[in-house]
């Protein structure tokens, strides 16, 4: 199979790095579109008794948002066609099912642990999550 759209998750783990060098290495080889994604956290649990404090979401999302730009940029300056977003949702919805319907994604890079301590002892919660529900290929990057 010749995967023509890539996603590559990032969190500023250095897991993701490594995802991003492995999945920059794979368009480039395969011509494919590169779509890296960096998704602050809004899954229901994350909102307190309190409501919703959407200035911490908005300040969340410039703050990933600017992190992004040098991604895109490198991946650029390697002469790859990239389309970077920073995006506000349920991580492990996003990943495995959002973005790639929305974008024809066919391969999903993703590095194995995350930066959460307790993910770091076995294979991240939405690493494992995405393996088991993306409707397309998931390449885990250690």
């Amino acid at each position: 199979m010749v995967y023509k759209n890539i996603l590559v998750g990032l969190d500023g783990s250095s897991q993701a790095d490594n995802a991003f060098k492995v999945a920059c290495g794979l368009a480039n080889a395969l011509s494919a579109d590169l779509h890296p994604i960096w998704i602050v956290n809004r899954d229901r649990g994350m909102d307190s008794s309190f409501g919703v404090n959407e200035d911490f979401y908005r300040d969340q999302y410039h703050q990933v948002q600017d992190k992004l730009v040098s991604y895109v940029e490198d991946a650029k300056k390697a002469g790859l066609k990239v389309t970077g977003e920073a995006l506000v949702g349920n991580i492990k919805l996003v990943l495995a099912n959002e973005y790639p319907k929305e974008h024809g994604i066919d391969l999903i890079v993703l590095g194995n642990t995350g930066l959460n301590t307790v993910e770091k002892l076995v294979v991240g919660s939405h690493t494992s999550y995405v393996i088991r529900n993306s409707a397309c290929d998931v390449l885990v990057v250690k």
